[in-house]
């Protein structure tokens, strides 16, 4: 009985996909609209392009018919089904690497107690990435993978081995 359920939801969302190739949807993308709806990920993020329905308490479905009372249509781009049977959907925005890009990263082993987390860097400091988007023309969003906050706020990335 679930795997029909699965099948069914996934030729519904192929559908859709068809139907609704990328960008040609009329709805606003979900992970620039809805600050924190979206999962920071890193640039191998799974491509969904389906329209969705984010409700009030921040749950996301797949967008079928009209939204339930409540609840708005966006559009997203990365993000993965995570139960069929009910359509709900988990939303990534996919950033790049840290380290992939010169500079940004301290090529040492990472020290104990570094994690994986967003960042925003500009001119070479680089801070934690909140709710607040890193959108100034001289900043730029990263994943750094093995990461610590300093004491001033500012954040370092190492790209070494870890020992």
């Amino acid at each position: 009985m679930a795997s029909s359920k699965l099948a069914s939801l996934l030729i519904l969302v192929g559908a859709i996909a068809v139907a609704n190739p990328a960008n040609a949807s009329d709805y606003r993308d979900l992970c620039s609209s809805a600050r924190g709806a979206c999962e920071y990920t890193g640039p191998d993020a799974p491509r969904l392009d389906i329209d969705v329905c984010l409700g009030a308490q921040g749950e996301l479905t797949v967008k079928t018919g009209d939204c339930s009372a409540g609840a708005y249509p966006y559009h997203l781009s990365f993000g993965e089904v995570i139960d069929a049977s009910i359509g709900t959907v988990v939303a990534y925005e996919p950033l790049n690497l840290a380290c992939d890009r010169p500079g940004v990263c301290i090529d040492d082993p990472p020290p104990p107690g570094a994690s994986e987390f967003p960042i925003c860097c500009e001119w070479g400091l680089c801070v934690p990435l909140g709710d607040v988007p890193c959108n100034s023309l001289n900043s730029f969003a990263y994943l750094c993978d093995s990461g610590v906050t300093n004491e001033d706020g500012t954040v370092t990335c190492f790209e070494g081995e870890q020992i």
